[in-house]
């Protein structure tokens, strides 16, 4: 029946073959809708991956008023005070550091002599992810009178450190030093497994902040992708 009330060839009612067809339909919609957002996925991965795979130390013009490093691993930390030996900043700020660490240990661990510590060193204790290193940099820098501080931090970290550093008022010039942990990285220049792992789930956060920033929304509180290091979330 057509839509003048006739059967059609098979003697299937004409409204009843229409209705059978909205579900295929949304079915393909749906399943394209799903290829679409795979891709866009997908894609944005792959220029995440390579933008961290591109990034490099800045060149020595990079001075600063102030450098900070977020604590994550010992190689973040030695790289940050040899910056601080170098000039390239009046003063270290150490954000999230784990309550049990002491500046004692902390020289320690990374063959710094006390008089330096004691001398341009500063401890965070407060922050225990990422927007608590970003709101404690902010106060410290405002704090010192800093303009321009150098990050320090692993290179997959760099990225989300930025965002978040973004969303935080009177936020000093940020610029990135990133440090590539061994682990991570074959000498061809691809992720190892471990790395892959890395950095599919800090893609993730990436896209958890930018979500926040832009609706207000923390996806990550329902996603269970904070990442526990030394004692505190990263």
């Amino acid at each position: 029946m057509n839509r003048n009330g006739r059967r059609d060839g098979d003697g299937t009612p004409y409204e009843a073959r229409r209705r059978r067809r909205w579900p295929r339909r949304i079915a393909w919609v749906g399943l394209f809708a799903a290829l679409a957002g795979a891709a866009y996925l997908v894609g944005g991965f792959a220029r995440f991956a390579s933008d961290v795979a591109a990034l490099s130390a800045p060149p020595e013009a990079a001075h600063a008023d102030g450098i900070v490093v977020l604590t994550g691993g010992e190689q973040r930390l030695r790289k940050a005070i040899a910056l601080l030996r170098e000039g390239e900043g009046r003063r270290l700020l150490i954000s999230g550091v784990n309550r049990d660490t002491s500046a004692g240990a902390i020289a320690r661990a990374t063959g710094t002599e006390m008089a330096l510590i004691d001398c341009c060193v500063d401890l965070d204790y407060e922050a225990m992810d990422t927007i608590g290193n970003a709101e404690a940099t902010a106060r410290w820098a405002k704090a010192h009178g800093f303009d321009r501080l150098l990050l320090v931090t692993s290179d997959y970290h760099i990225p989300r450190s930025l965002l978040e550093m973004s969303g935080v008022a009177d936020a000093p010039a940020i610029v990135p030093y990133p440090v590539s942990p061994d682990k991570l990285w074959r000498r061809d220049g691809w992720p190892t497994r471990l790395g892959l792992r890395l950095l599919v789930t800090e893609y993730a956060k990436v896209l958890a902040v930018k979500a926040r920033l832009a609706t207000g929304f923390d996806l990550s509180a329902f996603g269970g992708w904070h990442h526990r290091v030394a004692g505190r979330e990263e």
